[in-house]
C-alpha cells in the first residue's frame, strides 16, 4: 500500500488488520520476519564490528600524525559517543515506524521517505522520494568509495609481503595497480554470497585476526614509543579536520546498522549488540592510533602494519590482514548492491538469482577500476569522511529521528531508555 495514502487513513489506532480473517491489536515486528538465515547476537555483534572497522583503523595512526597526539585522542573520546547515539537513534525511529505503518523491516532509504511521507509537516510529504533518492545517491557513493579503499589497501600490503618474501617480485617492482587486478579474483568469488548469514563465519574469523593485528602493532609500537611529551599535543586546525575525516571513516557504521537490524532473530536486542560491539570498535581504533604515532611519530604511513619487521610471524598476519579486508569488503559491498539492485532487479522476474551474481559480479568490477584509476587511499578516506558521512552519519538520522517522534511528549536521550 502507498506509504502517504496509509498515513492519511481514517482506521481506528484500535484496529489492524494483520492478515486476512485475523485481528491483532498489538503489532510485533519480530514476529512478522520470517527470514530464514537470521543472525544471532554474536553473529549480529561481528557485522557491527566488521562493517565499522577495517582499512580505517590500518590508517587512523597517520590521522593522529595529522591532528596531534592529545587533541586527536579528545576528539576520538568525542566522537566516540555521538556516532553510536546516532546508530541506535535510526534503529530507534526505524522500529517506531515499524509498529506505527504495520510492516515488518526498513532499509535506511525506506525509513528516510517513510518518515518524510508520514512526517507532521503535510507540505513536506511530496519529497519523500526525493529524500530516498538523496540517501540513496549518498549511500552508494560512500559505501562504492570505501570497498575501493579496502582493495587499494589488500594491494598494498600483498605487494609489501610479496616483494619481501620473494626476489623475482621485489625485482619486477610491479605497480600497485596490477595487485589491485590480483586482489579482485578472491574479492570477486566472496561477493557472490548473497545473505549476510552466510558472511557471518568470516567475520567472525575476520574480526579475531583484527584483534591480533591491533594487539600486534601495539607490542612493536610501545617497543619504539617515546614520550608522550615527545609528540605535538595539537598541530593545526586542517590537520585536526583531516583526522576527523579518518576517524569517521574508521568507525562509522551508520549506513550497515539496519542492514544488520533487519537479519537480526532479536531486533529488540540490538541495543546489546551496539553497546558489545562498540565497545571492541573503540578499543581498537583508540590504541592503535594512539599507540601507532606515539612508536612512529612523523614517519607514519597506512597501513600500520608497513611498521612491522618483515618477520616470519608479521608476514603471515599481513596475509592474514588481506583476508580481513577481503570480508569487510564484501560486508561493505552488501548495502550499495542492495541499492543498485533494487532499481534493476524489479525487471528481471525469471532467472533473478542468476541476474543478481551477474549485476554483483558487474560491481564488483566497477569498484576494480575506480580503485586502479585512483590509487591514493588516504585522500580517498578523508574526502568520504569529510563529506558523504556528513549526511549519512548525522545530518539524515537526526532530520529521521526528528520527523518521527516529533509529536513525542519526551524529547531527548532518556526516551531511548539507555538502561542496559
Amino acid at each position: 500500500m502507498n506509504i502517504l495514502e496509509f498515513s492519511l487513513s481514517k482506521r481506528s489506532n484500535s484496529y489492524y488488520e494483520v492478515y486476512p480473517g485475523a485481528e491483532r491489536p498489538d503489532y510485533d515486528f519480530t514476529l512478522e520476519r520470517h527470514a530464514a538465515t537470521s543472525t544471532n547476537f554474536l553473529e549480529s555483534a561481528s557485522h557491527i564490528v566488521k562493517g565499522c572497522l577495517g582499512a580505517g583503523i590500518m590508517s587512523i595512526h597517520e590521522g593522529y600524525m595529522n591532528g596531534g597526539l592529545w587533541a586527536s585522542l579528545g576528539t576520538t573520546a568525542v566522537i566516540g559517543l555521538v556516532v553510536p547515539y546516532v546508530m541506535y537513534m535510526l534503529v530507534i525511529s526505524a522500529q517506531k515506524l515499524y509498529v506505527r505503518l504495520r510492516i515488518p523491516r526498513l532499509t535506511y532509504p525506506d525509513l528516510g521517505e517513510v518518515a518524510v511521507a508520514t512526517g507532521p509537516w503535510p507540505s513536506l510529504r511530496r519529497f519523500s522520494k526525493a529524500f530516498r533518492y538523496s540517501i540513496d545517491i549518498c549511500l552508494f557513493i560512500e559505501l562504492f568509495g570505501t570497498c575501493c579503499v579496502y582493495q587499494i589497501m589488500m594491494a598494498q600490503t600483498l605487494k609489501q609481503v610479496l616483494e619481501s618474501v620473494s626476489a623475482g617480485a621485489k625485482n619486477w617492482n610491479m605497480p600497485i595497480r596490477i595487485y589491485i587486478l590480483i586482489v579482485l579474483v578472491p574479492v570477486f568469488f566472496l561477493c557472490m554470497i548473497r545473505s549476510l548469514k552466510f558472511l557471518a563465519p568470516f567475520s567472525l574469523f575476520a574480526d579475531m585476526l583484527i584483534g591480533i593485528c591491533v594487539i600486534t602493532s601495539m607490542y612493536y609500537s610501545i617497543s619504539r614509543a617515546v614520550d608522550v611529551y615527545d609528540r605535538p599535543a595539537y598541530k593545526s586546525f586542517p590537520g585536526l579536520m583531516n583526522f576527523v575525516g579518518v576517524l569517521l571513516y574508521s568507525i562509522d557504521g551508520v549506513g550497515i546498522v539496519l542492514p544488520v537490524e533487519n537479519n537480526m532473530q532479536q531486533p529488540k536486542n540490538f541495543k546489546y549488540v551496539l553497546c558489545f560491539g562498540w565497545t571492541i570498535i573503540m578499543f581498537s581504533v583508540t590504541l592503535t592510533g594512539f599507540f601507532g604515532y606515539l612508536g612512529w611519530g612523523e614517519e607514519c604511513k597506512s597501513p600500520i602494519t608497513t611498521h612491522m619487521p618483515l618477520e616470519t610471524f608479521t608476514i603471515i598476519l599481513q596475509f592474514l590482514i588481506c583476508t580481513v579486508l577481503t570480508v569487510t569488503f564484501a560486508v561493505s559491498f552488501y548495502v550499495p548492491f542492495r541499492i543498485v539492485w533494487r532499481y534493476i532487479g524489479r525487471r528481471y522476474k525469471r532467472y533473478r538469482g542468476s541476474w543478481e551474481s551477474f549485476y554483483r559480479g558487474l560491481l564488483t568490477i566497477a569498484v576494480t577500476i575506480l580503485a586502479v584509476a585512483y590509487p591514493n587511499m588516504i585522500r580517498i578516506m578523508i574526502f568520504l569522511g569529510n563529506f558523504f558521512l556528513a549526511f549519512i552519519a548525522f545530518i539524515f538520522p537526526a532530520f529521521i529521528e526528528s520527523l518521527v517522534f516529533w509529536n513525542e511528549r519526551r524529547r531527548g536521550m532518556i526516551r531511548y531508555n539507555f538502561s542496559f
